[in-house]
């Protein structure tokens, strides 16, 4: 029976390992989506839709964002959070870079997901 335990053991460490080296292949990566949602960080910890609270939002805004092809490590879709003076709506194609998740590691990368780009507005 220890054995069981043992060998159960060492696959969850091993696929801990796994997940998280998987996970680093995307630091610094960039690549390309569509805008699923967009919401606003109205207060910390707060994520509101911009509908509910009118142009006049203060906060960072962040878009969900859908792949089309899933990345290295899975993932069809994630977050990223849109730079102030651009405005990305539901549909839009955008370009998005994520950042490093340790950013002492990395200093090419920056320290969240963004998007870097717009690339073709929805319609």
């Amino acid at each position: 029976m220890k054995s069981v335990y043992a060998v159960m053991t060492l696959l969850a460490v091993v696929a801990l390992v796994h997940s998280y080296a998987r996970t680093a292949e995307l630091n610094g990566s960039t690549h390309v989506g569509i805008v699923e949602r967009v919401f606003v960080e109205q207060y910390p910890g707060v994520y509101v839709d911009p509908s509910a609270i009118g142009r006049d939002y203060r906060g960072p805004a962040w878009a969900h964002v859908s792949f089309s092809e899933p990345l290295e490590d899975g993932r069809t879709a994630d977050v990223a959070r849109v730079p102030a003076g651009m405005t990305v709506e539901p549909g839009d194609l955008i370009e998005m870079r994520y950042g490093a998740d340790d950013p002492a590691q990395s200093a090419d990368s920056p320290e969240q997901d963004r998007v870097t780009a717009l690339l073709r507005k929805h319609g």
